[in-house]
């Protein structure tokens, strides 16, 4: 015998189940959400605070579940324009800023702007105007910068107070401070330059103390200037040529990486080590027991400017705009710039975070104190900073600083070869995509 199905019965046991359930709205709100992360968080430190801080997100959000997935910065460079074209890549991603990296996905059309939900959220009443402008591509917004960079020069205030030696003030006291460490047993300046993103800094601190912060944002983002006008090539001969003939660092600097350089600082054979602050956090009392690190913008070039810090947007937080979940992505993004998270970013991960934040609870130690309160002046109006150049520079510009400044390392480059390399590099990067980046 065929049973019969009353449509009546059907209607009351629908409404039977949804009062069991909560309701249809209720079940609906149920329903998870996964976002895919992609940060390069590998240090435990910074691997522990970022669990925490997602952790703490999807308990205010039960029904979005954040699926997290570490990828190393140069594997992320290679892989994250295709994951993200082919559909099968993150919601969100946490990746350099610059024409030469974020810039390649916005052009692209891989990320989606953020300028309505910066509208919503309120995030330019939070976050610093110069850092949302180097996120800021063709005039629309496409990231929110996490890490703000401080670039200087380390040095070990212990040793050199025990050596008699002095903080350099310009280049040419340079040039006689690393003989003096050289004849004391030291290497003077921890630089190197493999694979070669090293000098990337370099190059921005002596341009920018030899022509000014405002002649660089006029060449960085109006096309204003040359690479190969005299003072340039005087500022990269004073680094790249005279510091390294002065014998300033190791015979094999293009040998040597970072984390080599780090070592060699650390360790006390060196006594300065010009890096960002990105650095910060590894000197300190267990990598460097008894030693006093302090910080200090690169010294004055002769007919220079004057002396300035150099900084830049490291890392922003970005939207692929290929994700589904456009509107959650969002409320991750303003959870992860909130205040009380943005304290968790600096005590816990250790970030510089281009935010006003209360410090005094955090406990950080004096080198950290000092590079948060050069970053406060400066979102003060009351110094200027230089530009990190690599950050904002088209690919083809980054490509000849990187291959370029090791030749002249090795000898086999001079500043005006260099100087017209990049000058040309410049041209073909500016036509095909200008570098213009703030807001109208």
């Amino acid at each position: 015998m065929v049973r019969q199905w009353h449509p009546m019965l059907s209607v009351a046991l629908v409404c039977l189940l949804l009062l069991a359930g909560g309701g249809l709205q209720n079940a609906v709100a149920q329903d998870t959400i996964e976002l895919r992360v992609w940060d390069p968080f590998t240090d435990p430190q910074e691997s522990d605070a970022a669990d925490a801080i997602y952790a703490a997100f999807t308990a205010q959000h039960p029904n979005i579940k954040i699926r997290r997935e570490v990828v190393q910065t140069e594997q992320m460079r290679q892989t994250v324009n295709t994951a993200i074209s082919s559909g099968t890549g993150p919601d969100l991603i946490f990746y350099d800023s610059g024409a030469g990296y974020a810039g390649v996905l916005a052009d692209a059309g891989l990320l989606s702007p953020l300028d309505e939900m910066s509208a919503q959220y309120g995030w330019k009443d939070r976050i610093a105007p110069g850092s949302m402008e180097a996120t800021t591509i063709g005039g629309k917004l496409y990231g929110l910068p996490l890490q703000v960079d401080l670039i200087g020069m380390y040095y070990n205030k212990t040793l050199m107070d025990k050596e008699g030696l002095t903080v350099p003030k310009t280049v040419a006291d340079l040039a006689t401070f690393c003989k003096q460490a050289t004849d004391k047993g030291y290497i003077p300046l921890a630089f190197t330059d493999n694979p070669g993103w090293e000098a990337f800094h370099q190059f921005s601190m002596v341009t920018t103390n030899m022509v000014g912060p405002e002649a660089m944002r006029s060449l960085l983002f109006e096309n204003q200037g040359r690479w190969d006008s005299p003072e340039m090539i005087q500022a990269i001969q004073s680094y790249f040529v005279d510091l390294r003939d002065a014998g300033c660092f190791s015979s094999d600097v293009n040998a040597l990486t970072f984390d080599d350089a780090t070592a060699i600082f650390q360790s006390g054979q060196a006594l300065m080590f010009p890096t960002g602050s990105w650095a910060a956090n590894t000197f300190n009392q267990d990598t460097m027991p008894d030693m006093d690190v302090e910080m200090m913008p690169f010294p004055t070039l002769d007919g220079g400017k004057g002396s300035y810090w150099v900084s830049g947007v490291g890392s922003a937080w970005y939207i692929a705009s290929s994700s589904q979940h456009q509107s959650e992505s969002g409320q991750f993004l303003d959870f992860l710039f909130s205040p009380d998270i943005a304290q968790q970013w600096v005590g816990k991960a250790g970030f510089f975070v281009p935010m006003s934040i209360d410090t005094a609870s955090l406990g950080l130690p004096p080198l950290a104190q000092g590079i948060l309160g050069e970053l406060d002046k400066a979102s003060k109006g009351e110094i200027e900073f230089g530009y990190n150049i690599d950050v904002i520079a088209p690919p083809g510009f980054n490509d000849v600083m990187l291959n370029g400044f090791q030749k002249m390392l090795a000898g086999d480059k001079t500043a005006e070869q260099q100087a017209a390399d990049l000058q040309k590099a410049w041209d073909e990067g500016w036509k095909a995509s200008p570098a213009a980046s703030p807001a109208p």
